[in-house]
C-alpha cells in the first residue's frame, strides 16, 4: 500500500491554498504549498511529491508547462489541475497528462472525492509497476526464485492475472481465480478465452495483447468497472515488456470495489427515502393550499391569494424536485428498464405535449411536433420514455423567450428511431453543454435567473438513453437555441 500520500497544491490564488489545504490537512494527508509553477518544480526536485494539485493559470512557468515538464521528468506524480471553468484548457491538460481536473471553486466534497480517485490511481499505479517486474523476471528466469515469488503474489488482497503475449495464463493467485469465477483447479497454461467466463474482461485483455505498443510511448493502460461474478471490479490492465523494449505479454489487476458500490447503494437507498417520505405531506399540503385559493372555505383578499399563490408554486417545485430525484434513484439501480413493452413513441410524444399545453400557451410558444409514417415500436420503459419526453420538450420550453419555436422531429434512422427537439432559446457555451448531464447542474447566466427546476432534467433524460443503449447528442450556439438529438435502437 501507499505511504500516507504527500500532496503539493499549485496556486497563484492564496485563498485557494489555504482552503485546499485545511482541507486536506483534517483529512490526514501531508500537504504542502506553492504559489508558483518555479517554486512547484523546486519542491518537486528536492522531496518526494504523491499528487499535484495544479492550476493553469498562474504566472510565470504556467500550469500546462509543469504538467509537460513533470510528464518527462516525474511521470509517476498523479496531477489533479484546476481551472476556472475553462473546460476545453482542462481536456487539453487530461490529453498532456493530467489524471482529472476540478473547476474552481468546487465543494469540499468534490476535492475530497476527487484527491481519493487520484490516491487509488497512485496505488495501482505503484502495485502494476511492482507487478511488472516481477512478471519480466518469471518469463525471462524461469524458475529462479518462483517460490518466493508466488509466495509475495499469493499474499497480495488484489487479483493477479499475467498472461503470456499468446493470451495464456502464465500466473495468478488465488484470489483473481476466485474473481474471475474459477473455483476448482488451476488454470495456469489456460487461454484466457478458456478460463474466464466474463467477455467484457476477455475483451479488454484481448485489446492489449493485439494492439501495437510502441517501445518507446507511455505505458498504455485500460481501467474500468466490470461485473464479474456478482463481483464489482475495477480491472487495470498493462503491457509488459523485457529490458529490450519488447512486448511479452499481460499483468492484470482486479480490485474488488463493492464496498464503494454498497456505500453508493446506501446513499442512493436513503434518498429514495426520504424523498418517499415527503412527497405525500407536500402533495397533501398541495391539496389543502388548493382549497383554500377556490375559496371553497371562505373568501379571501388580494394579499392573501398572492401569498398563497406563491407558497402553492414553492410545494410545486419542492414536488417536482422529490419526483426527479425518484427518477435519479430508480435509473441507478437499473430498475428503469426492469419492465419493458413495446411502445409507440409518436403517442407518448403527443400525450406529453398535451400535458405541457398550459406552460406552451402562457408562453406562447409556437410548438409543432412532425412523426413520419410507420415509426416501429420501441421495447422500453413506459414511465422512463415519458419522463424523458416530459424532460426534453420542458427544457425547451422553459428555456425559449415567450413568442418563440420549438420543433419536435421523430423519424426513423436505419435502424434506429431518431427523436430531435430544437429551440429557439438563449443557447449555451460549449462549457455549459460538457456539464448539462451532471446532476444538479444549471446554466448559469442573467438569461437563466428567473428559470426554475431541479437540474437533474437532463441527468434523468441520459439515464434513460442509456439504460435503453441509445445515443444523445447536443449542439448549441449562444443566442440562437439548442438541439437535442436522442437515437434509440429499434432492436
Amino acid at each position: 500500500m501507499l505511504r500516507k500520500p504527500n500532496i503539493l497544491i499549485v496556486d497563484a490564488d492564496a485563498k485557494v491554498l489555504y482552503d485546499c489545504s485545511q482541507i486536506l490537512t483534517d483529512e490526514g494527508y501531508k500537504v504542502r504549498i506553492a504559489e508558483s509553477g518555479e517554486e512547484a518544480l523546486l519542491i518537486v526536485q528536492k522531496g518526494r511529491v504523491d499528487i499535484m494539485l495544479l492550476d493553469l493559470e498562474m504566472p510565470g512557468i504556467g500550469g500546462m508547462k509543469v504538467l509537460r515538464t513533470l510528464r518527462q521528468a516525474r511521470p509517476e506524480i498523479v496531477v489533479i489541475v484546476l481551472t476556472r471553468g475553462d473546460t476545453v484548457a482542462a481536456m487539453v491538460a487530461l490529453r498532456e497528462g493530467a489524471y482529472d481536473y476540478i473547476s474552481k471553486p468546487c465543494t469540499e466534497e468534490q476535492l475530497r472525492m476527487v484527491v481519493k480517485r487520484g490516491i487509488e490511481k497512485k496505488i495501482l499505479q505503484s502495485q502494476v509497476k511492482a507487478l511488472e517486474k516481477k512478471a519480466e523476471v518469471i518469463f525471462q528466469e524461469e524458475g529462479r526464485g518462483e517460490t518466493g515469488i508466488h509466495t509475495i503474489i499469493d499474499s497480495i488482497a488484489d487479483g493477479i492475472l499475467v498472461t503470456d503475449k499468446q493470451g495464456k495464463v502464465t500466473l495468478n493467485n488465488p484470489r483473481a481465480a476466485t474473481m474471475i469465477g474459477v473455483t476448482k483447479g488451476s488454470i495456469l497454461g489456460q487461454s484466457i478465452r478458456d478460463c474466464i467466463k466474463n467477455e467484457s474482461l476477455v475483451e479488454l485483455i484481448t485489446k492489449m495483447l493485439t494492439q501495437d505498443v510502441s517501445p518507446d510511448s507511455p505505458i498504455p493502460e485500460e481501467i474500468c468497472l466490470i461485473e464479474a461474478g456478482g463481483v464489482r471490479l475495477r480491472i487495470h490492465i498493462s503491457p509488459v515488456r523485457n529490458k529490450d523494449g519488447v512486448f511479452i505479454g499481460t499483468v492484470t489487476l482486479l480490485h474488488d470495489v463493492a464496498h464503494i458500490s454498497a456505500m453508493d447503494r446506501v446513499k442512493s437507498d436513503f434518498v429514495a427515502m426520504v424523498s418517499h417520505e415527503l412527497k405525500s405531506p407536500l402533495s397533501s399540503t398541495l391539496l389543502q393550499i388548493s382549497i383554500v385559493l377556490d375559496e371553497i372555505l371562505g373568501e379571501l383578499n388580494p394579499k392573501q391569494k398572492d401569498l398563497l399563490h406563491k407558497s402553492k408554486e414553492k410545494i410545486k417545485s419542492m414536488i417536482t424536485l422529490m419526483n426527479d430525484l425518484l427518477d435519479v434513484c430508480r435509473i441507478e439501480e437499473g430498475r428503469v428498464i426492469e419492465q419493458r413493452e413495446p411502445l409507440n413513441l409518436p403517442e407518448i410524444l403527443q400525450r406529453t405535449v398535451d400535458l405541457m399545453q398550459p406552460q406552451i400557451e402562457d408562453k406562447h410558444i409556437d410548438l409543432q411536433t412532425t412523426a413520419e409514417d410507420g415509426i416501429p415500436l420501441i421495447n422500453g420503459n413506459r414511465s422512463g420514455m415519458e419522463a424523458m419526453f416530459i424532460n426534453l420538450v420542458s427544457n425547451a420550453v422553459k428555456y425559449t423567450p415567450s413568442g418563440g419555436q420549438v420543433r419536435v422531429t421523430m423519424k426513423r434512422e436505419r435502424k434506429s428511431v431518431q427523436i430531435r427537439v430544437s429551440d429557439t432559446g438563449i443557447g449555451m457555451k460549449d462549457e455549459d453543454i460538457a456539464r448539462i448531464f451532471d446532476k444538479f447542474y444549471r446554466v448559469k447566466s442573467d438569461e437563466t435567473r428567473n428559470v426554475t427546476g431541479t437540474g437533474l432534467g437532463l441527468s434523468i433524460v441520459k439515464g434513460v438513453v442509456d439504460a435503453h443503449r441509445g445515443t444523445i447528442n447536443v449542439e448549441s450556439e449562444v443566442g440562437k437555441g439548442t438541439t437535442v438529438t436522442v437515437a434509440l435502437p429499434i432492436e
